[in-house]
């Protein structure tokens, strides 16, 4: 049987039982434009780490499918989907790693700073607070603006570390 844009999840999965035939669908992958994303939506989205789960956690939070659903689309396009989001996801955790790397002084290290990791709820509250929301309202919001006051607040922080720098060395 080959693969083509009418096959099934359902006929791969049949068709494919003990194949290793992942490194083989980089040639038949195309991009696909996804919706902006929301931060509960990014947050839900994280817990892709299976093959599986890329075929069909993707679907279920962005396009409202269940599994029965996603097994009923052509194979090919819920991979392409599922990827796509993937790859999105990969290109966000890029960014802010690049964007709020932090290299803490010795006195931080020693003070702590490691044992601090207040995670997903952090955030939230962080922006609940500085929006005057519910916790539940800031995984609603558009993930870039989430982005955008995490940067802001970044950026106040290294402005306020190194404002210190300059005063104690002045003293």
């Amino acid at each position: 049987m080959k693969i083509t844009s009418k096959t099934t999840i359902e006929d791969v999965i049949l068709m494919l039982k003990g194949i290793d035939f992942w490194d083989q669908l980089e040639t038949v992958f195309v991009p696909v434009k996804i919706p902006e994303l929301t931060y509960g939506q990014r947050i839900d989205l994280s817990s892709m780490n299976t093959r599986y789960d890329l075929l069909f956690i993707p679907q279920k939070v962005l396009l409202g499918l269940d599994e029965k659903e996603v097994m009923s689309k052509p194979f090919i396009s819920v991979y392409n989907y599922g990827l796509s989001v993937y790859r999105e996801l990969e290109r966000m955790t890029i960014r802010d790693e690049k964007t709020f790397k932090y290299n803490p002084t010795a006195e931080e290290v020693k003070a702590g700073f490691y044992g601090i990791d207040h995670g997903v709820f952090g955030v939230v509250d962080r922006i609940a607070q500085r929006l005057s929301i519910s916790h539940e309202a800031v995984f609603d919001l558009p993930e870039r603006r989430i982005y955008a006051m995490m940067k802001i607040d970044y950026d106040n922080g290294m402005y306020q570390r190194r404002l210190n720098q300059i005063i104690s060395k002045q003293k």
